[in-house]
């Protein structure tokens, strides 16, 4: 393993960015008697998290080794606040599927959450470049751009290197500015002056946990 050595510049390559279906090896996993039926549990993940936990369940025994199925059920619990079952679904699912981009992006997010910052550039592979991470893709969905970009800009902003974590952000803000993975990365990483001086005076570490708790308590459903 390679030692804990956080990187402080970003990569920044040309990357191709859809924003149509596109089917990659996790997709095609899924059998195509279920996809109609994994689509409309998607769509629920948005608008009703707790009916997609209730679809999922239904047909999970029998399914559950879809990396596809597994995301949906960890942005559900997400959406309804249950970090309990989020933790279980993404560490499962990350030891399954180590190389499905939203297995390592969950967890990295599980992770951050938790300080464990030793265990980030591990995750990535130590490659805060999409095209990088996954040289034999020539085009990527723009929920994986935002995903990727939004845990390296939370990433970043948590080891005090504030200039990465917003161009991560301006990067995501210029590909969606209204998606909820946007939207909660700026909540992460948008402090204003008066939260620093107020860190500085009370503990950064001691005031950010009461800012993550007052945001959790106000947190509404997500639609990702």
């Amino acid at each position: 393993m390679k030692q804990h050595s956080p990187q402080k510049k970003l990569e920044v390559k040309e990357l191709k960015i859809t924003y149509d279906p596109i089917e990659t090896k996790w997709t095609r996993m899924t059998p195509k008697s279920l996809r109609k039926k994994v689509t409309q549990i998607h769509e629920y993940t948005q608008t009703d998290p707790k009916r997609a936990i209730q679809e999922i369940a239904k047909i999970y025994l029998r399914h559950k080794e879809l990396p596809v199925l597994n995301n949906y059920l960890s942005l559900s619990y997400q959406a309804i606040g249950d970090t309990e079952n989020v933790d279980k679904i993404t560490v499962k699912t990350y030891k399954s599927f180590p190389r499905y981009l939203f297995a390592k992006t969950n967890y990295a997010h599980t992770c951050l959450r938790k300080g464990e910052m030793d265990k980030f550039e591990e995750i990535f592979e130590y490659k805060s470049d999409l095209q990088s991470l996954y040289p034999e893709r020539k085009v990527f969905h723009y929920t994986e751009f935002l995903a990727f970009m939004s845990a390296w800009a939370v990433y970043y902003y948590k080891i005090g290197e504030k200039k990465a974590a917003t161009v991560c952000y301006k990067s995501m803000k210029a590909v969606d500015p209204e998606h909820p993975i946007t939207r909660s990365t700026k909540i992460s990483i948008r402090r204003t002056l008066l939260f620093w001086l107020l860190g500085k005076i009370f503990g950064q570490e001691r005031f950010d946990k009461k800012i993550d708790e007052t945001l959790k308590a106000k947190q509404t459903p997500s639609n990702h």
